[in-house]
């Protein structure tokens, strides 16, 4: 169509849009009520929405708005009285999927020691405040290999030179990796999750995010381990 100092054109497009799927909700607390939802999903129980809010540290309310959420992209049934029944592998398959990382800070370090030796030291300063992750926190519930790094999730600053740790100049060359989430649901929800080195009680990071972590250091050794905690954590929530 034309008009003096106007024109209409039809622009088709190459191809269809394509139609975006539904996501996992992310607003306050979701991740730690999908996560509670997958450590409940291999027991066999099916948990109410109290029950769950109590696990995942929200109200009441927000857990059953999370759950009929998730229901509606079937990743959840009623189970009756007041019940619900998690697909445990549909939800943690969408988690890593769509997981956008823990937010927060980052800093990066380097130890000559064995990072499972350093690993301890920290879970001796920091105690409960540490939650480990890779290459660590798997090996110490499925030996794999010898770890060469390991993430730390850490609610306060550390004060590196105790631990015998040096700065490094960015990930590539660090072996320790220590982050304080934006993302508080890393650290489990009860019953905590803990492995024991060398006679010391570690605390681990949630088991998703332990698969998450290692998918995202990347390497062929470390998405096998991924597979194998993977298939643990669908037996052993």
């Amino acid at each position: 169509m034309r008009a003096p100092g106007l024109v209409f054109r039809q622009r088709r497009t190459q191809s269809v849009p394509r139609h975006l799927g539904r996501t996992l909700p992310t607003g306050s607390g979701s991740f730690a009520i999908i996560r509670a939802l997958i450590r409940f999903g291999g027991e066999g129980e099916e948990p109410g929405a109290t029950a769950l809010s109590a696990r995942a540290g929200v109200s009441q309310a927000r857990a059953s708005q999370v759950l009929h959420q998730l229901q509606d992209l079937s990743l959840v049934d009623r189970a009756g009285r007041g019940r619900w029944r998690p697909d445990q592998k549909a939800l943690l398959d969408r988690f890593l999927a769509e997981y956008p990382g823990p937010g927060g800070s980052e800093a990066y370090f380097y130890t000559l020691d064995p990072v499972t030796d350093v690993t301890v030291r920290a879970a001796g300063v920091l105690g409960p405040e540490l939650a480990v992750s890779a290459d660590v926190g798997p090996d110490l519930i499925l030996a794999w290999r010898r770890p060469s790094k390991v993430i730390w999730y850490v609610r306060r600053l550390i004060a590196a030179s105790e631990l015998g740790l040096v700065q490094a100049q960015g990930q590539h060359d660090a072996n320790v990796v220590v982050r304080m989430p934006k993302d508080h649901s890393v650290f489990p929800a009860p019953p905590p999750v803990a492995a024991e080195a060398q006679g010391a009680e570690i605390g681990l990071a949630d088991p998703a995010q332990m698969v998450w972590d290692l998918h995202d250091l990347g390497r062929a050794d470390r998405i096998e381990a991924a597979e194998e905690l993977y298939k643990w954590l669908l037996k052993h929530p």
